[in-house]
């Protein structure tokens, strides 16, 4: 049952001074120090910060031609389109940048391109489409990038484009009106995590400055705060990590999500079940695959016309088409995810591959990226599902692990590929079926000369005496959320903590009660049942549900938390794992 734990190497000067001047304590203190705070100040901006403390948009290279643009466009009347993407961010992206120039008065109409039928990115025949219903300006949402081709048609139109953008921008930009990325190489905006609808958020505040500053707004201006939630979802939804400015945006963000103003996310909490609070969990697990779900089995503009409701009935209507969508994905990603383990457990020449690369012509390609994620998990390996089309071109999502740069890889094999593009993590690809077995070669060839550390396993942040879990405690941890990636939660360990009952629910949940000293606590493990059989390796030697039993005595790897239930509230430790064979220390 025990992964391989690493303990952070403790930074007690550090730690003393964050006690001292934030008047905190030392085991919060250390868990700062492990997420790379290197003093006081920085110590006080990660636990305090507020929309203050985001860096200014006309930062971000090519801002201001964006600015001038859009407020011609309005000046002139003319019709402007968003172009978003498919998935979570694009979908915010879209609803965000739609509402705030609809709400100016602004001619705007939005377009997201069908997964399947047009695939990822600007196509030539929307724009062309969108050119013929009189559009002048174009702006993209978490896509566009690499649109050159798109960008040029759109020109000859007498169409202009404007292009948000976060993926990496390759060699060849689009030649537009103005590109917003912060990952362009000459952009002084220091929030390069942030995502596609993040940068779209960075140009609605440019603007509504700019058009105060030339005395546009007689009345009310728009509250760019209530575009938060969109921006929460996007930023989670997209797995971007959560540090510097993507830490404010959720941050705020899921404030304005405990009783949200938006109907569509008022009717998605409804039917997902999440009452007050929001959580990143909650974004990136229920609220966010029910939006992604329209983009991968039909159409994101369902999700984009749930975000855009103003009537609670009709907000209701669509979040229940989007559940339904997503009760479909899941069907579909349990049986591609049956025949990848498969097509990995068959050959016996993955065990020893540095990747995975696997096809199949029965994949439905929005799907594929989901469950490339599941075979990275599973086997730790940098991950290529592909999707062969009828006519022999594959649709390719890749997801890798940490350490090692997908994007960097794709780059390498290029010349295999028909288009790629994406992030250190995740990338996605299109591709003849004829190279599909090279580039297998190629990938393996290219990643066996990477170094990856050895298996990190779970990191915990410091030793605690379960004696010291007071209410306090937990409420001062609580101060380091949003967590996610980039920000994990705290994860304690106490030592040779006795066991006093343990009962399996559900037949793979472990809840049981611990004693350290005269302290008693609940603790509960879930897919204890999962987690402890897959270290098993051999499914034959995997014993029946519900006959796990701990020992009298373990270390307990935890999360501190408060459990609330009939108007109780009582701290709990959630389990990461346990060493059945305690440390006397």
């Amino acid at each position: 049952m025990k992964t391989n734990w690493t303990f952070r190497q403790e930074s007690p000067k550090l730690r003393d001074k964050l006690v001292k001047s934030l008047k905190i304590s030392p085991i919060t203190a250390q868990v700062l120090v492990n997420r790379g705070i290197r003093n006081e100040e920085e110590a006080n901006l990660f636990l305090n910060s507020t929309l203050f403390n985001l860096p200014s948009p006309n930062l971000m290279e090519g801002m201001n031609k964006a600015i001038n643009r859009v407020k011609e466009a309005i000046k002139k009347d003319e019709k402007v389109a968003i172009y978003g993407d498919y998935d979570v961010d694009g979908i915010t992206s879209t609803a965000l940048l739609y509402k705030f120039l609809s709400d100016l008065g602004v001619d705007v109409i939005y377009y997201n391109p069908h997964r399947i039928k047009e695939g990822y990115g600007v196509n030539i025949a929307a724009v062309e489409g969108l050119a013929s219903k009189g559009v002048k300006l174009v702006i993209s949402g978490d896509c566009g990038i690499t649109a050159v081709k798109e960008v040029e048609r759109a020109k000859e139109l007498g169409v202009d484009f404007i292009v948000t953008d976060h993926h990496k921008p390759p060699d060849d930009l689009p030649k537009g009106v103005s590109i917003l990325n912060p990952q362009l190489s000459g952009c002084k905006y220091p929030g390069k995590e942030i995502t596609g609808v993040g940068v779209v958020f960075n140009l609605t505040i440019g603007l509504r400055r700019a058009l105060r500053d030339s005395g546009f707004f007689k009345n009310e201006e728009p509250n760019l705060a209530d575009y938060l939630d969109l921006v929460a979802l996007g930023t989670v939804a997209d797995c971007a990590p959560l540090i510097n400015v993507n830490r404010i945006f959720v941050k705020e963000g899921i404030k304005r999500m405990r009783d949200p103003k938006r109907k569509g996310v008022r009717a998605l909490k409804e039917l997902s079940a999440i009452k007050g609070e929001v959580n990143s969990f909650d974004l990136g697990f229920k609220l966010g695959p029910r939006i992604n779900a329209s983009g991968r089995i039909s159409s994101a503009e369902k999700a984009v016309k749930m975000l855009l409701s103003e009537d609670l009935e009709d907000a209701r209507q669509l979040a229940r088409t989007l559940n339904e969508d997503n009760v479909k994905r899941r069907s579909v990603e349990t049986s591609i995810l049956s025949e990848a383990v498969s097509q990995v457990e068959s050959n016996p020449e993955y065990s020893n591959s540095a990747s995975l690369v696997l096809a199949s012509s029965d994949w439905h390609p929005g799907i594929i990226g989901i469950v490339a994620s599941r075979i990275v998990e599973r086997f730790d390996k940098p991950t290529v599902l592909v999707a062969i089309g009828a006519d022999g071109v594959g649709k390719g999502s890749a997801r890798s692990v940490s350490g090692i740069n997908i994007y960097e890889v794709l780059s390498e094999c290029s010349e295999l590929l028909e288009q790629f593009g994406g992030h250190e993590l995740a990338a996605g690809i299109s591709i003849r079926m004829e190279n599909i077995d090279k580039l297998r070669e190629r990938i393996n060839n290219v990643i066996s000369g990477y170094k990856r550390d050895s298996e990190a396993g779970l990191a915990i942040d410091c030793h605690v005496d379960l004696n010291s879990m007071t209410a306090e405690l937990v409420t001062e941890l609580e101060m380091l959320a949003p967590f996610g990636i980039g920000n994990p939660e705290p994860v304690l360990m106490a030592r040779s903590v006795e066991v006093v009952s343990q009962r399996f629910f559900k037949d793979k949940h472990l809840r049981f009660r611990v004693r350290q000293g005269d302290k008693l606590n609940e603790a509960i493990w879930f897919n204890a049942f999962v987690k402890s059989h897959e270290a098993a390796k051999e499914p034959a030697q995997w014993q029946p549900q519900g006959t796990i039993r701990l020992p009298d005595k373990i270390d307990l790897a935890f999360t501190p938390e408060f459990n609330e239930w009939n108007g109780n509230r009582e701290i709990r430790f959630r389990v990461k794992d346990v060493n059945t064979e305690p440390s006397l220390e």
